[in-house]
């Protein structure tokens, strides 16, 4: 029976795949809904009566872009360039810029910069994280010269959100690499697992074909080549003697199916190995 898909498979690394493989992996929903809970809730608060509302094109432009991200989930991605995936994180850095210009840094919105950066290191290759953190760093510094910042303010926002943006995307991407590798390692032992069974009942199979099958077959051979030599030469003795050929290629059938069975002490004797009767032993034919 198959195991179900791994609906969190793109954390741990399907670089290199087709475009557009984050939006398009099994348990999307399962990913993008949390992201998407975020980013509604904190256009949402822009709202709120006491927050107040300082440019209302901006509000209108940060939903624009929110819906432009959302739609971008659609896209026939297998068609894309493949540096097309990294524009979706960065529409919703643009859509977060748009909502501070609205709402006002003081507002507390300037914090779900950290949705996209989470999502792209997650889900997306190393140099896309890097674009994201330059994005929500630039955003950081536009939305607080704005806003009339002081230039120490504003330093200090950009080395701040600089080096969490690259301690996140650091640690978050190292995460992944050894999930990957236990991932590699565990699917390795499974594999020797699984041939050491295969090995082990392939032995079974083949004490049991020594000891019961091909050891029967084999007597029941030297069985007809002893009655063919004592009914002497003619139709009867031939056709003796083409069935034991017959067994014999049994045997060796038998042998090969099963990893090929060497000749062993434990092994039963081919036919070219089996002594002739003599056919003039004394009392041979007066059985």
């Amino acid at each position: 029976m198959k195991s179900p898909p791994d609906p969190w498979q793109a954390l741990t690394g399907t670089d290199g795949d087709t475009v557009g493989w984050q939006f398009r992996q099994p348990g999307l929903a399962s990913r993008a809904v949390p992201f998407g809970l975020v980013a509604l809730v904190a256009t949402l608060s822009v709202l709120v009566p006491d927050v107040g509302m300082e440019s209302w094109s901006a509000y209108l432009a940060s939903v624009a872009l929110l819906l432009a991200c959302a739609g971008a989930f659609l896209l026939p991605w297998r068609r894309m360039p493949a540096w097309s995936p990294v524009l979706v994180p960065l529409l919703y850095t643009g859509s977060v810029l748009e909502l501070i210009l609205a709402s006002g840094v003081a507002t507390g919105v300037g914090l779900v910069l950290l949705v996209p950066l989470i999502w792209s290191v997650l889900f997306h290759r190393r140099w896309e994280s890097v674009c994201v953190v330059v994005a929500l760093v630039s955003v950081q510094a536009a939305s607080s010269l704005a806003q009339a910042a002081p230039a120490s303010v504003i330093g200090r926002r950009v080395v701040l959100w600089s080096a969490l943006g690259m301690l996140i995307a650091v640690a978050t991407h190292g995460l992944r690499d050894r999930i990957r590798g236990s991932q590699v390692a565990n699917a390795a032992l499974q594999a020797e697992v699984r041939e050491l069974s295969l090995t082990r009942e392939r032995d079974r199979i083949a004490d049991d074909l020594r000891e019961s099958v091909m050891r029967r077959i084999f007597e029941a051979g030297l069985n007809l080549h002893g009655t063919a030599a004592m009914i002497g030469d003619g139709p009867a003795h031939r056709r003796l003697m083409r069935g034991v050929a017959e067994l014999d290629g049994v045997i060796r059938a038998l042998r090969e199916s099963v990893f090929d069975l060497s000749d062993d002490a434990g092994a039963p004797i081919d036919a070219t190995d089996r002594p002739e009767p003599d056919e003039h032993r004394p009392g041979e034919h007066g059985r």
